[in-house]
């Protein structure tokens, strides 16, 4: 009956045919049944493919791809987090795709809102008196002069955290107009050149050229504190790099030189920092 043959010579004459395929079907769908495991199976070995990246990004990933197991997309929050729970899933609903693994990848925007905070001078004067700390014994006021070292060259060159957190002496390079800059060697040995201005290179003069060397989240957790310690509310330690381009578009650098000194393509620069721009149009009438 499931060959839909009615002639018992027929049928008889293709039997092994039929047999064969009755079994290849089987198996198959056998095989199907096994590419199905649960979320629990699958879940802590999509993880241990994350090995080699940054703890923080592997908590991201960990949280939000748990995060919309088990309750979905996020409801009554931001646009960022809603695409940033989207993004994440996805990027473990492709591995198990990858894998044969049957699930399915969410449909809808996965780029977060473009932040545009910066910092205004009057909170800039805040932070550094914070990283004074007038009053305090002299261990502290070392341990926090080189933080402020560190947070003042990320203003100055517009470096990222990642750049500028534990600098090597040997990453230091002139030209031949006796202009500094860092050559930075990032994973994979791609370089990164971060130009060093007037006011940084004053910097490290004075520290003899004797750089700093800090923890990604020691950094972040440092500045956070200092921040809350100088009265400036919601801020991260990028916004110091932010402020850097944004003082320069402000001042006529033009986005294509901005664009080259943050390292980011002028497209990445247009998204995301034109708009700060925006109150900085002059008057206008209708």
């Amino acid at each position: 009956g499931r060959t839909g043959m009615t002639n018992p010579h027929k049928v008889n004459k293709q039997a092994d045919d039929i047999r064969h395929k009755f079994i290849a079907d089987y198996y198959k769908l056998e095989k199907e049944k096994i590419k199905q495991p649960s979320f629990k199976v699958l879940f802590p070995k999509w993880l241990t493919t994350l090995q080699g990246k940054a703890p923080s990004t592997i908590r991201t990933y960990k949280d939000n791809a748990k995060y919309y197991i088990k309750n979905g997309l996020p409801i009554n929050c931001s646009v960022s987090r809603v695409n940033s729970v989207r993004r994440d899933y996805n990027v473990f609903a492709r591995w198990c795709n990858k894998k044969k693994y049957n699930v399915e990848v969410l449909d809808g925007e996965t780029e977060s809102e473009g932040r545009i905070r910066v910092l205004n001078d009057m909170e800039l004067k805040n932070l550094w008196e914070a990283c004074d700390m007038i009053g305090s014994h002299w261990r502290y006021k070392k341990k926090y002069k080189d933080m402020k070292d560190c947070l003042q060259f990320i203003f100055y060159t517009g470096a990222r955290r990642k750049e500028a957190r534990a600098p090597k002496e040997e990453w230091l390079r002139s030209n031949s107009n006796n202009n500094y800059y860092l050559e930075v060697i990032k994973k994979g040995g791609k370089k990164r050149i971060i130009r060093i201005n007037e006011q940084a290179l004053t910097i490290l003069k004075n520290r003899n050229f004797k750089f700093w060397e800090y923890s990604n989240d020691w950094l972040t957790r440092r500045y956070k504190w200092l921040t809350i310690k100088a009265g400036i509310k919601d801020t991260n330690l990028h916004d110091l790099r932010r402020t850097f381009g944004y003082r320069l578009l402000v001042g006529g650098t033009d986005i294509a030189i901005v664009a080259r000194l943050l390292g980011i393509s002028i497209k990445v620069a247009y998204k995301h920092y034109t708009p700060l721009l925006v109150s900085e149009i002059d008057d206008f009438k209708l």
